[in-house]
């Protein structure tokens, strides 16, 4: 769960973790088989978590690893690549998803995003995002927020479409390749600046944390970073986009999403 402005964070925090708890206390009763891709193979545990952020979406990751079936949130467990897929339960994304990781990793600013499996992350995403939200890679995005920009205190990294005005922009723009040479655009819907390069892959050296990190000021301040990944019209390409909490720029990257996919 991240947040925007202080009355509008508050609002959607009780609305996804309201959803959360709920689905995470009802799910009590044990299953005589397990989904195919869960770990434990057996019954269905017992799925509890706080109602209250910073470890919610810690305890559902937990869960989801431990059994899929244990909460309806849940809705992939790679065990080799460490992480989660589930829906993300807040009423306006209806068409919106997150991968975390099943293990303790506190966001962009933790040093365990330079090393497997995280590092991989916005590839095992990408990956995923034929099925959640399943739409076009020109019209799919991932984002992850700066520590301003967040409630939860375990990664994430937003799944979802991107939003039109956004697409076009990119798509309109001369973007080069050379990641040491950006372009700056100002994008909707609050104009804040981004740094946008184009490449041709998003695991190993070519993963937006390694990218973002070359860049020494970035490195020196992980905490306030925050990075989008947008499709391209051509196969195996990919906007990387970085922006960065200063002034009235909160870095929150997940406002380029549009997370009902309309």
């Amino acid at each position: 769960m991240d947040r925007i402005k202080p009355g509008r964070r508050a609002a959607l925090a009780l609305a996804l973790i309201a959803g959360l708890a709920s689905s995470l206390a009802v799910r009590t009763a044990a299953r005589a088989q397990s989904s195919p891709a869960s770990v434990s193979g057996h019954q269905a545990a017992s799925c509890t978590a706080l109602p209250k952020p910073p470890n919610t979406l810690l305890q559902l990751a937990e869960c989801c690893a431990h059994d899929l079936k244990s909460n309806p949130s849940c809705r992939v467990h790679d065990h080799n690549g460490g992480y989660v897929i589930i829906k993300d339960n807040a009423p306006q994304k209806t068409n919106a998803y997150l991968i975390m990781p099943t293990t303790k990793v506190t966001g962009i600013e933790d040093h365990r995003v330079s090393s497997a499996p995280v590092v991989d992350f916005w590839h095992y995403g990408w990956s995923q995002s034929a099925r959640f939200p399943g739409r076009q890679p020109a019209d799919t995005a991932l984002a992850i927020n700066s520590i301003n920009g967040r409630d939860q205190d375990q990664l994430h990294i937003h799944i979802s479409c991107i939003r039109a005005d956004v697409k076009h922009m990119l798509h309109s723009a001369n973007v080069p390749s050379h990641p040491q040479k950006p372009a700056a655009l100002q994008l909707p819907p609050h104009q804040n600046t981004y740094e946008v390069v184009k490449v041709t892959g998003l695991s190993g050296s070519l993963s937006p944390f390694l990218l973002i990190q070359a860049n020494p000021a970035a490195k020196a301040d992980m905490k306030d970073q925050s990075i989008a990944v947008v499709g391209s019209s051509k196969a195996n390409e990919y906007f990387v986009l970085r922006t960065y909490h200063h002034g009235a720029n909160p870095g929150h990257a997940e406002e380029l999403l549009s997370q009902s996919c309309s």
